[in-house]
């Protein structure tokens, strides 16, 4: 298993500061060998400081396509977007140069779409861009990562490793919203992953169960166990 590198910051603004200090720099290393790259983030509140810090770095913009780990099935303009939110919050500054693909594109004017459908347009966009080179995903308190939830339906199939690197609908049992988040062989087909965990004792605590545990109980022990040479995998914690 590779080596599992962890970062510990004292606060969240120390945190979304390396951290994007730390994905500038390997973008910039993928750079120097490609002539593009791929970023795929995660939303929620937690993100937005390391999104205006990264957005705020100097880095060829136009070659990097960014992407979206996973989506509430809302529209566009919904304040739980995650794609509203990376519109709002990363691409602008520098980055505003960059290329955007959503995994959700629903017209506020239009009746809710087929979430099967959108999943499967998801896939076909995340196959269209190609291998992700940098993945920033989050952590829950229930040790979900992406969309994958402990408990729901689509659990199984999102976590086979046999799949089609894609996406798929989730219907999270303790979550809102419909979500159409990356499958398990998406996010490890990832060439670097980054975990970022927020502050509080719970937290900390299930990442330091989820790393341990032989069972995988934990949807986020799929990526912190992986047994494959890539993945790189580091994850940034603060107080």
């Amino acid at each position: 298993m590779p080596q599992l590198t962890e970062h510990r910051l004292p606060n969240a603004s120390a945190l979304a500061d390396a951290l994007a200090t730390h994905v500038s720099e390997r973008l910039r290393e993928v750079l120097k060998v490609q002539t593009s790259a791929v970023l795929a983030v995660s939303g929620g509140k937690s993100p937005i400081p390391f999104f205006q810090a990264l957005s705020m770095t100097d880095l060829p913009w136009h070659a990097i396509h960014i992407t979206l780990i996973d989506d509430r099935c809302v529209p566009n303009d919904h304040p739980d977007s995650n794609a509203a939110l990376v519109r709002a919050h990363l691409l602008r500054n520098y980055a505003k140069s960059s290329a955007f693909s959503p995994l959700i594109d629903w017209d506020p004017a239009s009746d809710a779409p087929d979430f099967d459908a959108v999943a499967a347009s998801a896939s076909d966009v995340i196959q269209k861009i190609g291998r992700i080179d940098v993945a920033v995903l989050g952590m829950g308190p229930d040790g979900h990562t992406a969309s994958l939830f402990p408990m729901a339906p689509q659990l199984s199939t999102g976590m086979d490793l046999g799949a089609k690197p894609g996406c798929l609908r989730v219907s999270p049992q303790t979550a809102p919203y419909e979500r159409i988040s990356l499958n398990l062989a998406a996010i490890l087909n990832s060439d670097t992953i980054c975990v970022a965990i927020g502050g509080g004792a719970d937290k900390h605590a299930v990442y330091e169960d989820a790393k341990r545990e032989t069972t995988n109980q934990y949807p986020i022990s799929h990526v912190l166990r992986h047994t494959a040479d890539v993945p790189t995998v580091s994850v940034w914690l603060h107080n």
